[in-house]
């Protein structure tokens, strides 16, 4: 269960890198207002996870294993990363209007709930990831409660990530700011994912 944990924060956590809505809202909040007001929209923004990769891992779990195309569902993972991959290596650069301008009329955490709540990608991910986990026996068998291990692990990962973007974001002000125009981190999250896809299909393959 704590290799459960560990690799699922650090996979939640290297997936929330790419500057996205949430981490551009964090990084917002926390210049125009305060590291408080990012830290609570940080939190916001990492809660929704929770359900996503619960209901993930649920519904994977409660397929039949008698049907007849649950043979192809370990390929799952592998279209989904790929995906992932080159949607990190499309990211554009962020321009400095979309970080310092806006207001807020709502407390920030139910801002991150919102922002984070949108997200379409979040269930086919985690879907992936869990069947991903699964399929390396990296899932505990038979223990029920490894579903939930893996939910909070998920959102453990991205609120350390975005506890971390709020403190970089406070201290480093101008800093970050050419950091979110740098495509270097986004082509090591493209190469991440699109490597794990690589791994999946190979390790099938061979199988």
């Amino acid at each position: 269960m704590l290799l459960l944990f560990v690799l699922v924060s650090i996979i939640s956590f290297a997936g929330s890198i790419h500057p996205g809505t949430v981490n551009l809202a964090v990084i917002q909040t926390t210049l125009l207002q305060s590291r408080r007001a990012g830290l609570w929209l940080a939190l916001g923004g990492s809660l929704p996870e929770i359900g996503y990769s619960a209901l993930a891992a649920g519904g994977a779990m409660l397929i039949p294993m008698d049907a007849a195309w649950v043979k192809f569902l370990p390929y799952l993972p592998i279209p989904v990363f790929l995906l992932a991959g080159l949607a990190a290596l499309r990211q554009k650069p962020v321009e400095l209007v979309a970080v310092a301008s806006g207001g807020y009329t709502t407390f920030p955490f139910w801002k991150g709930v919102a922002l984070s709540s949108t997200n379409p990608q979040l269930l086919p991910f985690w879907s992936a990831v869990w069947i991903y986990l699964s399929g390396a026996m990296l899932v505990p068998a038979n223990q029920p409660g490894s579903q939930w291990v893996f939910a909070v692990a998920t959102a453990s990962g991205a609120f350390g990530l975005l506890v971390l973007v709020s403190f970089v974001a406070n201290r480093y002000r101008q800093r970050v700011l050419q950091y979110l125009n740098n495509l270097w981190i986004n082509r090591l999250i493209a190469g991440t994912f699109i490597s794990m896809a690589l791994w999946q299909f190979i390790r099938l393959i061979a199988g």
